[in-house]
């Protein structure tokens, strides 16, 4: 019954996620946030729960100087995760079945690794990628779910939305120690500054001409 209860509140912010993935088109900021976006910073917008019994949620934001296509390309790239995303070990896709894959997710820390299986659905109309932790499958952590979402916009670059809510188990955060939260949240919302880093780095050319070539 314990550890149900600890799950709950991933639940309830999770019902909250997806919700917002409807009128996420319609999202707003403040002066200061629209300044940071124009600026090339990433925008955190931690929910009230994150960091509470090892639970961390909230949303990203990113403009990036890329169009939409080129940025799809990217998230699909698995092999490049761990070069794009920091403590990022591997992934790997599993299975494929039209739009929907099995995706094992290897992330590493100094003091720990975490393994476990997400199931991922693209929804290219929306411009949209979900995913899930598979339950019935090993799993080092509670619960991970959450999508990427890209907003073209007119002058050529894309807003780049990153929603995420995970549950730690609470002998996981033992070990990695309460002085961590806010690195962790920090960590898991500037994934789409990562995402822009790569995309507008090392990557700049890559996806722009594999795009090109599927055009």
């Amino acid at each position: 019954m314990e550890r149900s209860m600890k799950k709950i509140p991933v639940i309830v912010v999770v019902m909250v996620v997806f919700l917002a993935a409807s009128v996420a088109g319609a999202a707003s900021f403040t002066p200061a946030e629209m300044a940071k976006l124009d600026a090339g910073k990433t925008v955190k917008q931690p929910l009230p729960a994150s960091r509470q019994n090892g639970f961390f949620g909230g949303t990203g934001w990113a403009l990036i100087d890329a169009p939409a296509d080129v940025i799809w390309a990217a998230l699909e790239d698995w092999g490049s995760y761990s070069k794009m995303f920091p403590n990022t070990v591997s992934v790997t896709e599993v299975s494929r079945k039209g739009e929907k894959a099995l995706v094992r997710m290897q992330q590493g820390h100094p003091l720990v690794n975490v393994s476990y299986f997400v199931e991922v659905v693209r929804d290219t109309a929306k411009q949209m990628v979900t995913f899930r932790m598979v339950g019935n499958k090993a799993h080092d952590i509670d619960d991970a779910r959450g999508y990427w979402r890209l907003f073209p916009q007119k002058d050529g670059r894309t807003l780049v939305a990153y929603v995420v809510a995970v549950q730690f188990p609470a002998g996981l955060m033992v070990i990695l120690g309460s002085g961590l939260e806010a690195k962790i949240e920090r960590h898991l919302l500037g994934l789409p500054g990562n995402l822009k880093s790569w995309v507008e780095g090392p990557a700049a050319s890559r996806y722009r001409t594999m795009t090109a070539k599927n055009n």
